[in-house]
């Protein structure tokens, strides 16, 4: 039995001993090739300490505190560009270290032709520099000078990030100049690239973070009013009837928060600025003021170029990011009629005074089914009709004619979700009018009606 248990123990010893060894094994090759790995990086930084500065052919920064900042400037740099910098130049690994002696029996020149393509890299102890040099023929990789401690070494490099390019051969892969191009790229990039040109960057620094309760905004084509978040109305309000379009407040406030600019300038000349397209007064959750101005021109120049009180940079905008400047108060009212639910009563009165009632079903198959016994009507005309009144209308306004007015110019009285609505035309557009609410919302529809006014286009063998 003791022996038994002797050779059980010993076993277990065996397996200890084993798996003790097995781990230092396998962690002091770990270390091993973590150590590799560190030798062969080009941007090694495990002796030099913080880097503070990078300067290139057209880049000059500096890092102030967690943030790096143009030296000439000041102007913020994104941490998301810088970050793909670096990811970019952490990909390089030393494959070749190259003899003095080779490097002088065909010339420096030979591998580095062009000393401007540098970047030094500043330390707190010290600096390295490192000039691109030409790619090699036969593989991706290619040559590079890295000077040190005032020390010059020529070495080959390969860049082991992902290769961003598709080929059809593993020829065509192994002989790719993509990657050299792309970093070729990357050391002719100029400050204005990194600039951080997110309009609230410095009061939200998380993007997340941004909660506006309300902006007064006043354009040269309207009326100045107001947007208030925290209680999702406007001022002037939507009229009695007209509810508030909640896509179109999280898609503004949304666009708001990640506005940023095409490029940012700094400094500038605020005389320089001229005619004024709209301005933004904005008040946030915790009661802070500032105030956003958009101008068409700066100079001679023409387009869209916004200043922030939060700030003394002037930030360029695209098109497309200067439009949300232009809103109207419209634009937050939900200028449509149909009714939310998926089934209903319509009640349609046609121009020959003909009225009939049809229960509309609008779900994945779209039904309208008559009210009256032995009556078939044509779904297809009723659905044009409910696409229509589900469209957003083009603007709402005030019944100013008086109600015998617009009974004459009826073309369709439509009644539903206890709503009576007339079907009018004024020029090229068609008005849906409520005379009990007095408001009018106008839909362009040019020269072609996008639905029928006919009653036998709704009814089997009617006319």
């Amino acid at each position: 039995m003791f022996k038994k248990n002797k050779n059980l123990i010993l076993f277990v010893l065996l397996i200890a001993a084993i798996g003790i060894t097995y781990w230092f094994e396998e962690r002091g090759n770990e270390n091993a090739l973590k150590l590799e790995n560190k030798r062969t990086e080009v941007l090694d930084t495990s002796t030099k300490g913080e880097l503070i500065g990078v300067k290139g052919l057209k880049i000059d920064f500096i890092k102030k505190g967690e943030a790096y900042y143009a030296r000439e400037n000041n102007i913020l740099l994104a941490k998301a560009r810088l970050d793909e910098f670096f990811k970019i130049l952490g990909g390089l690994k030393v494959k070749t270290f190259l003899q003095d002696s080779d490097v002088n029996k065909v010339g420096r020149a030979f591998y580095i032709p062009d000393d401007g393509l540098t970047m030094t890299f500043q330390f707190e102890k010290g600096e390295v520099s490192f000039t691109l040099g030409k790619k090699l023929d036969f593989d991706q990789t290619f040559y590079m000078e890295i000077t040190q401690d005032g020390k010059k070494h020529i070495v080959i490099v390969n860049d082991e990030s992902p290769d961003p390019g598709a080929y059809k051969t593993d020829k065509e892969y192994q002989r790719s100049d993509l990657k050299y191009k792309r970093l070729a790229m990357v050391f002719m990039l100029t400050n204005v690239y990194f600039y951080d040109t997110r309009v609230f960057k410095d009061l939200y620094p998380d993007e997340k973070t941004i909660n506006f309760e309300e902006i007064t905004i006043s354009t040269f084509r309207n009326k100045k009013y107001s947007v208030n978040f925290k209680t999702s109305k406007t001022d002037p309000p939507a009229p009695k009837g007209i509810a508030y379009f909640e896509e179109n407040w999280l898609s503004f406030h949304r666009t708001l928060t990640h506005l940023q600019g095409r490029t940012v300038i700094a400094p500038y000349e605020q005389n320089a600025l001229s005619e004024i397209l709209s301005q933004f007064e904005v008040k946030d959750r915790f009661g802070r003021n500032f105030t956003l101005t958009l101008y068409k021109k700066f100079g001679e120049q023409n387009g869209y170029f916004l200043t922030s009180s939060l700030d003394k940079l002037l930030y360029v905008l695209k098109p497309e990011d200067a439009r949300f400047f232009f809103v109207n108060v419209q634009d937050f009212w939900k200028k449509s009629i149909v009714p939310d639910l998926k089934e209903y009563a319509l009640g349609i009165t046609f121009y020959n005074h003909n009225t009939d009632q049809v229960k509309v079903i609008d779900k994945e198959l779209f039904k309208a089914e008559s009210q009256k016994s032995g009556v078939v009507t044509r779904p297809l005309e009723f659905k044009k009709l409910i696409d229509f009144l589900k469209t957003e209308g083009d603007h709402v306004s005030e019944m100013t004619e008086k109600p015998s007015e617009i009974l004459k110019k009826n073309i369709m009285r439509l009644q539903f979700d206890n709503r009576a609505m007339s079907v009018i035309l004024e020029d090229n557009d068609v008005v849906l009018v409520d005379l009990d609410l007095k408001i009018k919302i106008h839909h362009y529809v040019g020269a072609t009606l996008p639905f029928s006014i006919k009653r036998s286009d709704y009814f089997e063998g009617t006319k």
